[in-house]
């Protein structure tokens, strides 16, 4: 379920993200009835989403499911949440459902996910959700009638900006021009060492940028905790705190810039030691023992200092990071073995990274004309790439990979362009993000290309290879 969890936790702060019809892996269009086939399955899994904290439960349906594999499958428990239930020959209950997210429907892998509830507020999140877990949505009557927000929707990807402002009252020159302190505005950005990254930047625009869910951890901690009373254990621990207050971590993991108060999972304010709100997963992702480098970061030198080419987390001194966390993981008797076989953070992004397209099919691809035809819905971000090209990530470090030959970018705040515009040309609100200087490289006839579109970051609608006539 490590994956399930992770694609509702994106869904979960989607929120008003523009809507499009359901796509599959390729991103062609899909149909479905408003009630999905159930057949025989092997069995369902009740569980809690660790991000929600709703009730969800999920079905096995396809014949490569047995009942000892679907009992594994709904008893691992993924990162902060508990081991689900798993019954026997049973179908999950659909007296009151938001509704289904079909997954490799016709395949030995078929499942189906099924959401509970009674209100039509989550809807778009939940379609969003299956999207990402290569699924289509079918919702029920409650959801059927739910929108999407507009082009300039708040929870629309913000692009990264670097902000350069004095600083605050008290504080010294910063080390930008005219003494002022420059920092990106941005998830993976930091400002200052020993400046507060909230002083200086803006968290609702970075909470576009990472999907976010409230659902604070607790520390089991006892006040007289003997590392409370270790003056070198100490000073290591305010030193890492400084590091992430320094950081747009904090804009998810504090209770004071949190949208509501309510940090996502681990946060600073949690005493009397607020690292052990961190579960074994996310430690060990802090320690880089599980990778998380798909979520991109900066060079240090253009983030004032801070990297995390190894580190879960932005630090001027990943060494000093790392071995902090490789002791609190140590004292929890814990071992690098111990994640040998977890799999890196990032559910959907880690999959898009190591997606492989097939030919397109049914029009799509770039015509000899130069017009561009994806299916899918309206997008934000229009790829042309070498056929052999990697497909691209996230910001700052993935989302440009080698072998990019032309994209195109649609303003955060406009609405996201249709399917047919012509290769080379830009629109209102739109540009040309590569090449950065001069017109788009001509396309070489009997040349294979990749064209790769999304609705948003980390939403892709078309992928797949086209052959120029």
């Amino acid at each position: 379920m490590h994956r399930v969890v992770f694609v509702l936790f994106l869904a979960a702060c989607a929120g008003d993200a523009p809507k499009s019809e359901p796509t599959d892996s390729s991103g062609v269009t899909s149909t479905s009835s408003v009630t999905s086939p159930t057949g025989d399955a092997v069995g369902r899994c009740d569980y809690v989403n660790a991000f929600s904290q709703s009730d969800e439960c999920k079905e096995y349906l396809g014949s490569g499911w047995t009942v000892d594999a679907a009992t594994t499958d709904c008893t691992a428990p993924s990162p902060g949440s508990e081991p689900g239930a798993f019954l026997e020959g049973v179908t999950c209950d659909r007296e009151s459902i938001l509704g289904e997210c079909i997954v490799g429907e016709g395949t030995p892998e078929h499942t189906v996910l099924v959401f509970p509830g009674e209100y039509g507020d989550s809807c778009d999140g939940l379609e969003l959700g299956c999207t990402f877990a290569g699924g289509t949505f079918v919702p029920s009557p409650i959801c059927e009638g739910a929108t999407g927000g507009g082009g300039g929707g708040s929870t629309v990807f913000q692009q990264f900006e670097q902000i350069c402002v004095p600083p605050i009252e008290g504080e010294p020159a910063g080390a930008g021009p005219d003494g002022e302190v420059c920092t990106w505005q941005a998830i993976s950005g930091a400002t200052e060492e020993g400046r507060y990254f909230a002083d200086y930047a803006d968290c609702s625009a970075v909470l576009t940028q990472r999907p976010y869910w409230g659902a604070s951890a607790s520390a089991d901690t006892a006040p007289d905790d003997p590392r409370l009373s270790d003056p070198t254990w100490v000073a290591e621990y305010e030193w890492v705190t400084d590091q992430v207050e320094a950081s747009a971590c904090i804009c998810c993991h504090s209770t004071t810039e949190a949208p509501d108060g309510e940090a996502s999972g681990w946060y600073i304010e949690a005493g009397p030691i607020w690292t052990d709100t961190f579960d074994d997963d996310g430690m060990a992702m802090m320690a880089g023992w599980v990778d998380s480098s798909v979520f991109g970061a900066f060079e240090a030198e253009d983030n004032n200092g801070f990297s995390r080419e190894r580190a879960g987390s932005p630090t001027t001194d990943e060494d000093r990071m790392i071995a902090f966390f490789e002791g609190e993981l140590a004292r929890r008797g814990l071992t690098r073995e111990d994640f040998v076989d977890t799999p890196p953070f990032g559910g959907p992004l880690y999959d898009q990274l190591e997606y492989v397209p097939d030919a397109c099919a049914d029009g799509l691809g770039v015509a000899a004309d130069g017009t561009i035809t994806w299916a899918g819905g309206d997008a934000r971000y229009v790829y042309v790439l070498e056929a052999d090209a990697n497909p691209p990530g996230v910001p700052p470090n993935l989302d440009l990979p080698e072998g990019t030959v032309w994209r195109l970018d649609v303003d955060w705040t406009a609405d996201p362009v249709a399917s047919g515009l012509t290769y080379g040309d830009t629109l209102p609100d739109t540009w040309q993000r590569w090449p950065e200087d001069g017109s788009a490289p001509e396309l070489m006839a009997g040349e294979t290309y990749y064209l790769y579109v999304l609705a948003d970051i980390y939403l892709p609608l078309t992928r797949c290879l086209f052959t120029v006539e």
